[in-house]
């Protein structure tokens, strides 16, 4: 079970991350927020390095 919520989890981050890139990409086209680019970016680094530290504890 604690595989498969790790597994998620790294997948959500990923996909908040490649969100993240996307409306930086298209930051003119789309006229983003910087931030909602800031927001992705943290968000995803964030859930990643918590996937990562909490094991460890």
């Amino acid at each position: 079970m604690h595989t498969i919520m790790g597994i998620t989890v790294g997948l959500v981050a990923l996909c908040l991350l490649a969100a993240g890139l996307y409306y930086h990409a298209r930051r003119n086209a789309l006229q983003s927020d910087p931030i909602l680019i800031g927001s992705c970016y943290l968000s995803g680094a964030g859930l990643l390095l918590g996937n990562w530290l909490v094991p460890m504890l």
